[in-house]
C-alpha cells in the first residue's frame, strides 16, 4: 500500500525591503554637507568599526570600498535593510537591490565628489558583488580581505539591530573617512584671459610626455570643444574614451567622438606613437562599421620607419576619406576662437582627464600648466 503525500508550498518568512532613491540621495547629500561643516573627529564610539571602515576604504578591493559604502547608505536610510545583502533574492531579512542604489546614487555622487572610492562606473557588476548576499562562501581572490568585510558587515547589522548603534551615525563616519581619501580628480580652476602665443608654447611642452596617450586625447577633445563651442554654442557634443581601451572592450567609434544630439557625425583615432598602415587600415574599418563618412586621424609622432609612405597611400586609396591632422592642426584651431575659446579649451581638457580617469601625473602637470598661465 502506497502512502501519497501532497506537498504544499510554504509561504517565505523572507522580509525583503525596498529602497527610497530619492530619500538615500536627500541623506548623503545632507550628511556630506554636515560632516564637511563639523570640527568632529569621529561619530561612533566603536573604535573596531571606526578603523575597519578605513582598513577597507584603503585596501585594494575595489569592489568590497562599493559594498561597503553603498549599504552603510542602505541602512541609514531604511534601518530594516541587512547590512550583507547585495540582491533582493537574498536569503537575509533585509534583502534589498544594492546595484539600483549604487548605479543610481553612489556612481554619480562619488564622481563628484572626487572618485575617492575608485571611479567605478558599475561597481556592482564586479564579481564580487554578484551574489545575493555577502557572505564567507562567496568566491574571493583575498580570503583576509573578505573575511574583514564580513565581519565588519556582521559587527553593524548585530549593534546597529541592538541599538548599540545609529546608522546613520554610522553612515557619518563612513562620509569622514571618506573625505580622507585622496581625491583620483582634481579641481581645475578655470581662467578667463588666454594669450594664444603662452597657450601654444605651454601645450607643446605638455605633449612633450605623452603619458601613455591620455594627453593628447584629451587635448583633442578639448579642442574639438572650443572649435564647436564657438562655432555652433550648444548643438554638439563632445566625447572621449581613455586612449588605452582595447577595441575589444569598447564600441566607440574612436578616441574622440563628436555628436550632434543622438547622431555621431564625426570621430578621431589619436595615435601617440608612430604610425603604421596597420593603423590607418583599421580606422578605414572604423569609419565603414559606424557608417561614417570621413574619419580623422591624429598623427601624433610621425610614422614607423619605412611605413610613411604606404601609410599615406592607405589613407588615400582607403574605402572613406581619411584625414590626418596633426598637432599643429590642433593649435592652429586655438588661434580663431579668442580668449573665451581657449578658456573653454582648458575647462574641457581638464574635464576630459578626470572623466578618462587619466594618470595622476597628466592631471597634476595640466593644472600646473594651467596655472602657469593664469599667473606668468
Amino acid at each position: 500500500m502506497y502512502a501519497f503525500f501532497i506537498l504544499r508550498p510554504v509561504a517565505s518568512s523572507i522580509v525583503t525591503v525596498n529602497i527610497d532613491l530619492d530619500a538615500a540621495q536627500d541623506l548623503l547629500e545632507r550628511e556630506w554637507e554636515r560632516i564637511q561643516s563639523s570640527d568632529k573627529s569621529r561619530y561612533i564610539d566603536d573604535n573596531l568599526v571606526v578603523q575597519k571602515i578605513r582598513e577597507v576604504f584603503h585596501a585594494n578591493q575595489l569592489t568590497y570600498k562599493y559594498i561597503l559604502f553603498t549599504n552603510i547608505l542602505a541602512k541609514a536610510t531604511n534601518p530594516a535593510i541587512h547590512y550583507r545583502a547585495m540582491q533582493a533574492k537574498s536569503g537575509l531579512d533585509g534583502a534589498y537591490n544594492a546595484r539600483s542604489l549604487g548605479h543610481q546614487v553612489i556612481v554619480d555622487w562619488e564622481k563628484s565628489h572626487g572618485e575617492r572610492l575608485g571611479g567605478s562606473n558599475e561597481p556592482f557588476l564586479n564579481k564580487p558583488a554578484r551574489d545575493p548576499e555577502f557572505a564567507l562562501e562567496n568566491a574571493a581572490r583575498s580570503q583576509s580581505a573578505q573575511e574583514r568585510l564580513y565581519n565588519l558587515l556582521e559587527r553593524l547589522e548585530r549593534k546597529t539591530n541592538a541599538g548599540e548603534l545609529d546608522p546613520v551615525n554610522v553612515l557619518r563616519e563612513a562620509l569622514l573617512a571618506f573625505s580622507e581619501l585622496e581625491p583620483q580628480t582634481l579641481d581645475f580652476e578655470s581662467v578667463s584671459e588666454v594669450p594664444y602665443d603662452q597657450l601654444h608654447q605651454k601645450l607643446e611642452s605638455y605633449l612633450e610626455t605623452t603619458g601613455g596617450g591620455e594627453r593628447l586625447a584629451a587635448v583633442t577633445a578639448g579642442t574639438m570643444t572650443a572649435h564647436y563651442n564657438m562655432a555652433a554654442p550648444g548643438e554638439f557634443t563632445v566625447k572621449a574614451e581613455h586612449a588605452n581601451v582595447p577595441d575589444e572592450f569598447s564600441d566607440d567609434a574612436g578616441d574622440v567622438e563628436i555628436y550632434r544630439s543622438d547622431e555621431l557625425v564625426q570621430a578621431f583615432e589619436v595615435k601617440d606613437k608612430p604610425t603604421e598602415r596597420s593603423d590607418i587600415q583599421h580606422c578605414h574599418t572604423k569609419a565603414q562599421e559606424n557608417e561614417l563618412e570621413e574619419y580623422h586621424y591624429l598623427v601624433g609622432d610621425g610614422f614607423k620607419a619605412g611605413e610613411r609612405v604606404p601609410a599615406l597611400q592607405e589613407a588615400q586609396d582607403g574605402p572613406v576619406e581619411l584625414i590626418l591632422v596633426y598637432p599643429s592642426d590642433l593649435f592652429s584651431v586655438l588661434k580663431f576662437v579668442g580668449d573665451e575659446g581657449r578658456s573653454t579649451f582648458l575647462d574641457a581638457v581638464g574635464e576630459f582627464l578626470n572623466d578618462m580617469r587619466a594618470k595622476e601625473q597628466n592631471k597634476r602637470d595640466f593644472d600646473n600648466m594651467v596655472a602657469e598661465i593664469r599667473n606668468p
